[in-house]
């Protein structure tokens, strides 16, 4: 089973890294790249639990850090991604699990990686974050989080039943 996971984990994380890389950081629309990796990491995180969240952030921060398109030092991202995936899927309560409050933590998650990636890039010295900007670009994120949360939480919810663990009622 965990191997089954593993392997889901890695082609969801892989093929959101995918098109954030090659679509949406070409489609020119104002604001923030749409966070595809980040909805995916929290789609995953609510799917499957804290464990598979954290997982799942972890190995998509690390993607986008070596991607030759990123200008964070390695790892940064990594943490981000694996505090956000572990708190989304400890956070949600199984008897909360509706879309409009799965799409306003997706929404806070996307805004809080776009924040906290300015802040600890700022703490560990690099000069490439312009504070003026850090506002809209956080606000514009976590309206494309919500945009598409919508799409991505209940495909994520749909597909990954086959590998969740059976739960026997007795």
């Amino acid at each position: 089973m965990i191997i089954r996971q593993g392997l889901f984990i890695g082609t969801c994380v892989f093929i959101a890294v995918l098109i954030e890389l090659t679509l949406l950081s070409r489609l020119g629309i104002p604001g923030a790249t749409p966070d595809l990796v980040v909805v995916t990491v929290v789609a995953i995180a609510f799917a499957m639990g804290p464990v598979q969240g954290a997982t799942s952030g972890f190995a998509a921060g690390i993607l986008l850090d070596l991607s030759p398109s990123s200008d964070t030092l390695v790892g940064v991202n990594a943490i981000i991604y694996l505090a956000i995936g572990f708190m989304a899927g400890f956070w949600i309560d199984p008897r909360d699990r509706t879309l409009p409050i799965m799409m306003g933590i997706t929404a806070l998650s996307t805004s809080a990686a776009a924040l906290g990636t300015a802040i600890v890039d700022t703490a560990l010295g690099g000069n490439r974050v312009n504070w003026v900007e850090v506002p809209w670009i956080t606000l514009s994120s976590a309206l494309y989080g919500v945009l598409l949360s919508a799409l991505i939480i209940p495909l994520i919810a749909r597909i990954s039943r086959p590998f969740l663990p059976e739960i026997s009622v007795s």
